[in-house]
């Protein structure tokens, strides 16, 4: 066997799909792995791809991919000798399948025939897929840590005002301060509990009517004045109890705050659907500011000042659990705050 088959032979039954480049960029050679790369994802033409200047495809798609041109470019630059290697990573996903794969351009120089470029392509999906889920988890953890920090944020504002006033006065006072505070204790050890195991959160029964009933007295801080509360429909759903609660509370304190400007009697409905709940008020339409809290994605919640942060502490305990939380127009004339995709029991 002569070292020219030794070598074809070896990438032949190389795992990665490897195609040899002339000066101009025409494939000269493919191995098998490209073969059947291309038979598997349905190529049109010769599976072989030789004489298709792979310069010119990448050329083509310079005005709808940026990437494209990238390689085009770095191709280039090792076949002229400017660069004795080129690497780049690029998605290529099909309707039914996510791929990634990394390309890496060598220069190969050979004394009959001069300089080619080897371009070898390597199946980097699992290693990608591994990426996206730490980011998912780190983002799911920055999330959790968001809602824990509003809420011990409320709890310090309360604690920090009951010991102000239990500087002249001794007795409700003191055990409002002590229950602040005993709060924020069990807040803290509940954080450190989810920080350690950030991808999942405990789901259990929760009865819906009993947690609304907890939320409003809470929002209301126990005085809903001319403020009404409706309950439509019952029943118990999956969710973390505690993070429900708060996402109850954020949302009924955003309807005591929106509605303030109206004067004390306003009037919310909570109901529920076949797969999942709403909150109307008979307030004002929701803002654009209203609107945006809620749609914004996690990466966007985090770090930005809105008005309230009710409505993105609600909308980060609903992705938390996999619901949607839209907000649009009430049949009371305001603003509903829905929620879809929880499981009922």
């Amino acid at each position: 066997m002569d070292d020219v088959s030794l070598i074809e032979r070896g990438f032949e039954e190389f795992p990665a799909t490897i195609a040899l480049l002339d000066r101009r960029g025409d494939i000269v050679y493919t191995n098998r792995a490209w073969r059947a790369f291309a038979d598997a994802n349905d190529y049109v033409g010769d599976p072989d791809s030789t004489g298709i200047n792979y310069l010119a495809v990448c050329d083509a798609a310079r005005e709808t991919d940026e990437l494209a041109g990238v390689i085009a470019d770095g191709i280039r630059a090792v076949l002229r000798g400017d660069r004795d290697l080129f690497t780049a990573e690029y998605p290529c996903h099909s309707p039914a399948v996510y791929r990634w794969f990394a390309l890496r351009v060598v220069s190969v120089d050979t004394p009959r025939h001069g300089s080619f470029a080897l371009v070898s392509h390597f199946d980097i999906t699992d290693r990608r897929l591994a990426e996206l889920q730490v980011n998912e988890k780190n983002e799911h953890l920055a999330a959790l840590v968001s809602v824990l920090a509003s809420e011990l944020k409320a709890q310090l504002a309360s604690a920090a005002a009951s010991a102000e006033r239990l500087a002249a006065v001794d007795g409700d006072d003191a055990v409002a301060l002590s229950q602040s505070l005993s709060r924020i204790d069990s807040l803290v050890e509940w954080g450190i509990g989810i920080a350690e195991h950030p991808s999942t959160i405990d789901l259990a029964p929760v009865d819906f009517r009993e947690r609304v009933a907890e939320a409003w007295a809470v929002a209301s801080l126990d005085d809903a004045g001319d403020a009404s509360l409706r309950v439509v429909g019952d029943g118990s759903l999956s969710a973390a109890g505690h993070l429900f609660g708060l996402f109850l509370v954020a949302v009924l304190t955003t309807c005591f705050e929106r509605n303030a400007s109206a004067g004390p009697s306003f009037s919310v409905v909570v109901g529920t659907t076949a797969g999942g709940f709403y909150i109307d008020d008979d307030g004002p339409h929701p803002s654009p500011a209203e609107r945006a809290a809620a749609t914004a994605d996690v990466s966007q919640l985090l770090g930005v000042d809105y008005d309230s942060p009710h409505l993105p502490t609600a909308r980060r305990i609903a992705d938390l659990h996999g619901w949607q939380f839209d907000v649009g127009d009430s049949e009371l004339g305001g603003a509903r705050f829905e929620v879809r995709g929880v499981d009922w029991n």
